[in-house]
């Protein structure tokens, strides 16, 4: 099904270039990017539940709006994400939609998905655009059109001072420093500007939003001076929208950062930096996980005698 969605979107992407330019159309394209953009900035800020209301507002003459309802629908009622891209493509397949209609609802199916995965905006932004023609990708890049497409982000001073709060020290827990967020908090504070850059890009951007919940501010700012200004404020807003996690989602994070650096170093991509301490927390860390298995089994096998016996 995923070679049919790049199928369909070759094709309407060459009728779009091959035909006339319609103004219009193409304004109806940039409208329904900015749409994503807002459904998705609403659902991060205040939940899925909340975009039930927003719904409401889409117009349902509209026929790519009303494929977006449907699929955003989907996505409220927990559907499996492969349903939902089956879904879509379905009803793209049966509905044979023009090519402005046609790439619109390719753009509301990728969307609804990453809405559900909660994929942060500016990689959203990203992936829209690499969706559009370049007649239409030239006309949203304009500079009459930034007042009128929602925006990732601006850069005002208040979300800077988001990003010097976050970086302010506060007092850290004894024995924090043998913990997995202590170990990798000492990684970024003592690696090289080169070395956490090639760090990070091995890192998922989600990863590093949930570690920095328990970094020191110390490490915090070594890994915003080591990334682009607009990726910055990124993370930090997703560290903003995120429910508050737990110890172990923090420590999972964590783990794989560390494991992630080890692996680096030990292939050599990553230089000068001692690992003995990291595998030595990161073995207690598996060990522990290991034997938290082992009783969870111990418990079911122990649950079922008892409801076997109850039930006797």
């Amino acid at each position: 099904m995923k070679q049919f969605f790049f199928t369909e979107l070759k094709n309407k992407c060459t009728e779009i270039n091959n035909c006339e330019t319609d103004t219009a159309k193409i304004n109806a394209v940039i409208k329904a990017y900015g749409t994503i953009l807002h459904f998705a900035d609403m659902a991060r800020q205040e939940g899925l539940l909340r975009l039930e209301e927003e719904l409401e507002k889409l117009d349902i003459h509209n026929p790519p709006e009303m494929f977006f309802n449907f699929m955003l629908t989907m996505v409220m009622d927990g559907s499996n994400p492969r349903l939902i891209l089956n879904a879509g493509l379905n009803r793209c397949i049966a509905f044979n939609y023009p090519s402005y209609e046609g790439l619109m609802n390719l753009m509301f199916l990728s969307g609804a998905l990453m809405i559900q995965a909660g994929e942060n905006i500016w990689t959203m932004e990203q992936y829209l655009k690499s969706l559009l023609p370049p007649c239409i990708l030239s006309v949203l890049e304009k500079e009459e059109y930034k007042n009128t497409v929602p925006r990732a982000f601006e850069e005002t001073e208040a979300e800077k001072k988001i990003l010097q709060d976050l970086c302010d020290d506060k007092e850290m827990p004894d024995g924090y420093k043998y913990s997995l967020a202590g170990q990798t908090s000492g990684a970024f504070t003592r690696l090289s500007d080169k070395g956490i850059q090639r760090l990070l890009r091995e890192i998922d951007n989600n990863d590093i939003s949930v570690a920095m919940k328990v970094l020191t501010g110390k490490a915090r700012k070594r890994i915003f001076d080591n990334m682009s200004e607009r990726l910055a404020i990124m993370i930090a807003k997703d560290m903003e929208y995120i429910e508050p996690v737990t110890l172990r989602q923090a420590d999972e994070s964590c783990a794989k950062i560390l494991k992630t650096l080890v692996h680096l170093v030990n292939m050599c991509e990553i230089a000068g930096y001692e690992t003995e301490t990291i595998m030595f927390v990161l073995d207690i860390y598996d060990t522990i996980g290991k034997k938290n298995k082992e009783l969870k089994e111990k418990y079911k096998d122990i649950k079922k005698m008892a409801d076997d016996i109850y039930n006797l």
